[in-house]
């Protein structure tokens, strides 16, 4: 009499996942900043470094005095965020490239190598944000945000819309490699439209509806919100960026599914 293999329960595919992904962010952490010096500091530090070199630099630039506005946490908070999307986008293109010859594991799918990845370069950045924010704090440079939970809420989803974007251009990439060539002088453009070097307010009327049509300002008009407060004027609509979030990530699954399909063809 046969008997039916036993189907494993959710929790335990759980655990064998989550197992995955953090034997995968140990990978991550030793193939892009080894073992040697300051290691898997360098996650931190490199970001910390450049936030920190841009904003003195604006800090003591003649256009400072321009805007009624402090130009230390504004560009704190603006390129950080920058910092956010560019780099879950530019690691998810590598991804599959760099990955590949994992996925002939058993336990490895492609959505544990973009999830490693994503919360990799998150938590760097985050943690470069949150170490220079406190530094400057202690340099008197900056007063504490106005609301801590706000600016943790546009953080969130600002970081929830890269990791799905990371995931959706990494999965483009696979089919071709104009994803690549064409996103680096997209993202020039877009650094600039993310409204990182602006606010919606410095805007002419006949502007502001257009730019708001990028999700990236909606975030990073949510965090200078959470941090000014009432004495600067912002304009986000948290919903429309989660519509955004929810949207890209459903494009990535599918993605997913159908690249995953098309490794195994090739393979």
């Amino acid at each position: 009499m046969s008997t039916r293999a036993k189907q494993p329960s959710f929790w335990s595919s759980l655990a064998i996942q989550i197992r995955v992904i953090g034997a995968l962010l140990m990978r991550e952490v030793l193939t892009a900043f080894g073992r040697h010096n300051v290691g898997f500091l360098w996650l931190f530090l490199i970001p910390m470094l450049f936030t920190a070199g841009v904003t003195l630099l604006w800090s003591v630039a003649p256009h400072a005095a321009l805007q009624k506005i402090p130009i230390v946490p504004f560009i704190a908070t603006g390129y950080s965020s920058v910092l956010l999307w560019r780099n879950c986008s530019f690691r998810g293109i590598k991804a599959i490239e760099a990955n590949r010859s994992l996925l002939n594991h058993r336990h490895v799918r492609l959505i544990d190598i973009f999830a490693a990845r994503m919360l990799l370069e998150v938590a760097g950045v985050t943690a470069s944000f949150c170490a220079v924010m406190l530094l400057l704090w202690a340099a008197g440079l900056l007063v504490a945000p106005n609301d801590m939970l706000q600016m943790l809420a546009g953080w969130s989803l600002l970081a929830w819309f890269s990791a799905a974007l990371g995931t959706v251009l990494g999965c483009l990439s696979a089919y071709t490699d104009l994803v690549e060539r064409l996103w680096h002088p997209l993202s020039y453009f877009l650094l600039f439209a993310s409204g990182a070097f602006f606010m919606v307010a410095w805007l002419p009327s006949e502007w502001r509806e257009t730019a708001l049509w990028v999700p990236m300002v909606h975030a990073t008009e949510l965090i200078r919100d959470g941090y000014f407060g009432p004495q600067q004027a912002t304009f986000h609509q948290p919903v429309y960026l989660l519509v955004c979030c929810m949207t890209l990530t459903l494009v990535a699954l599918l993605l997913l599914r159908d690249t995953h399909s098309l490794l195994e063809q090739r393979h």
